[in-house]
């Protein structure tokens, strides 16, 4: 006798099915074998959906799997992940999202329950922009993306969803990077709740046909301007829309085609309210005949930025005729910066920079990074300005003479009293500095690894400190940090820094290491205060930089 919860067992049924299907398969038509064959499929899919549920991935609640699903987007917090550096790329937005709901069914149900995740509609898409604003819902705020001039939306309703539009992202192809809008579009809604309006133009800067920017016939853009807008990104345009100006908070302007430079400058007048300005390779027409009684306020201005990878763009001018308030943050950055600079004169006086003195080098594979900064406030909730900040790109590109020539149009040198001088070769990132007669405290620390091929010399700090021995007559303190704990690493320096009262010298090593490196004797029967320390991890030394000065992400970003 057959125990029936034996017979009924998968693994017995499976092994009696496939028994009898070795036995008897000939005898079956085709129909059978196809009844059969979806059957077999049935009971799979029952078996892995199964084994899928049991798996800790599918343990996880909805409520985490969609906090997960958001990070896994190209957008942030659902909308475009951009601030004009970066511009959106809406089929791998598309893409994103088609990967993650056809992993499995409870992926599909949780995605289709987030009206998060369908907030970033591609309107150049008729069907994916249905399905998109179905799943978003009516509240959840959109972030809407089409192309110029745009034949498809009459697909996508967008005008019942324009109280929901919070980002509008317009791309213009090449076949109309020429074309100025003449009359209002009647594809762009009605935007009350407008807060970002980014507009892009995918060809060369220069490309044959493209008119001038005339700033005093900007196009209408909106039925009525959004009242709620504060950013406005334009790359590489030969037009700018017609928006309330007064009312932006940030603006980015990159490339495009000449603007006349009075005009531009009658346009920043009117930006009142702005907070962050980003201005890269913009192609600045007529600048010469533009007097320095031109000049425009900024007073709310919190950041400048300023990139010039061309020296014939003229964006240098910008530093005369730009007033600037006490607390801005100025960052240059571009290969051509040095060059641009270095051919403006008279220099302009720069008044927020008169309380720096603090300087901070930087030379790295990446690029010369130079910033400067007043003295450090006592509140870590302060603003990071004053400041400045100097990023000339790749070392090989930037001889370290005319750098050294031109920081002191730019920065108070006699004030500066401290420096700090990082990178995989000290000596050479000295080298970009003039004669600091004030300088009271230098830091430098060696970021390399000693193993690699392209690490420091063993004689790099020792280099650096005789390149600066004329230059820092005042040195009093030094502090060096170092991944050697070689003689040759510790500086011979009690004959050429005579009024240096302290040294100190960190040894970065993975395991504890007593007493002090073979050589010591060298600073000690000289130098009165001799510290010796060792660290166990490289994120004990100095951080890069000063709090607040550098971007979080690209130095073009906000």
């Amino acid at each position: 006798m057959y125990d029936l919860k034996d017979v009924l067992r998968p693994h017995v049924l499976s092994l009696n099915l496939l028994e009898s299907l070795h036995a008897q398969v000939d005898e079956y038509g085709l129909d059978a074998l196809r009844e059969i064959e979806h059957k077999v499929a049935t009971s799979l899919s029952v078996v892995r959906c199964s084994i899928n549920n049991r798996k800790p991935v599918h343990q996880l609640p909805p409520e985490l799997l969609a906090i997960i699903f958001l990070h896994a987007l190209p957008s942030h917090n659902g909308g475009f992940r951009e601030s004009g550096f970066n511009t959106p790329e809406m089929r791998n937005e598309r893409f994103a999202r088609l990967a993650i709901i056809q992993v499995c069914r409870r992926w599909r149900a949780v995605a289709h329950d987030m009206a998060s995740f369908w907030t970033t509609v591609d309107a150049s898409s008729g069907p994916w922009a249905l399905e998109c604003l179905e799943h978003a819902g009516s509240i959840m705020p959109l972030h809407v993306a089409f192309q110029y001039p745009l034949d498809k939306t009459t697909e996508v309703p967008l005008p019942a969803h324009s109280q929901q539009i919070r980002d509008l992202f317009l791309e213009v192809p090449r076949q109309h990077c020429g074309l100025v809008p003449t009359e209002l579009p009647a594809f762009v809604p009605d935007a009350p709740n407008l807060e970002t309006l980014s507009i892009a133009t995918r060809c060369k800067t220069f490309e044959d046909g493209r008119p001038t920017v005339d700033l005093a016939k900007p196009p209408q853009f909106f039925p009525h301007p959004p009242p709620r807008l504060r950013t406005l990104i334009l790359k590489n345009q030969c037009w700018f829309p017609e928006v309330p100006y007064e009312r932006l908070t940030h603006l980015h302007i990159a490339q495009g085609t000449p603007v006349d430079f009075s005009s531009l400058l009658g346009l920043l007048g009117r930006c009142t309210a702005l907070q962050q300005l980003v201005l890269v390779d913009v192609y600045l027409a007529n600048t010469r005949a533009v007097p320095d009684d031109r000049a425009v306020a900024l007073p709310r201005l919190r950041t400048l930025t300023l990139g010039i990878s061309q020296s014939r763009m003229s964006m240098r001018f910008l530093l005369r005729l730009l007033l600037l308030p006490p607390t801005v943050v100025l960052r240059i950055a571009g290969p051509e910066a040095v060059r641009a600079l270095g051919n403006l004169h008279p220099f302009p006086h720069l008044p927020f920079t008169t309380a720096f003195d603090r300087l901070y080098v930087e030379r790295s594979p990446a690029g010369l990074t130079i910033e400067a900064a007043g003295p450090p406030s006592a509140s870590a909730s302060a603003a990071a300005g004053p400041a400045l900040l100097l990023d000339f790109g790749a070392p090989h590109t930037q001889p370290t003479q005319p750098v050294a020539a031109l920081l002191p149009s730019l920065l108070p040198i006699a004030n500066i009293k401290r420096l700090t001088v990082r990178g995989t070769r000290c000596d050479l990132a000295m080298a970009a500095l003039p004669p600091l007669p004030a300088l009271a405290h230098a830091t430098l620390i060696e970021d390399s690894d000693p193993d690699a091929s392209d690490s420091a010399t063993p004689m790099a700090l020792n280099d650096a400190l005789n390149a600066g021995t004329e230059r820092f007559p005042h040195l009093a303190a030094l502090e060096m940090w170092s991944l050697r704990r070689l003689p040759s690493c510790l500086p011979r320096l009690p004959f050429v820094l005579p009024k240096l009262k302290k040294v100190t010298f960190c040894h970065v090593a993975p395991g504890s290491v007593e007493g002090p490196p073979p050589g010591a004797e060298f600073l000690r029967d000289s130098i009165p205060d001799v510290v010796f320390r060792t660290v166990s991890h490289a994120r004990d030394m100095p951080p890069k930089g000063f709090p607040g000065v550098r971007p979080p992400g690209h130095v073009y970003d906000w």
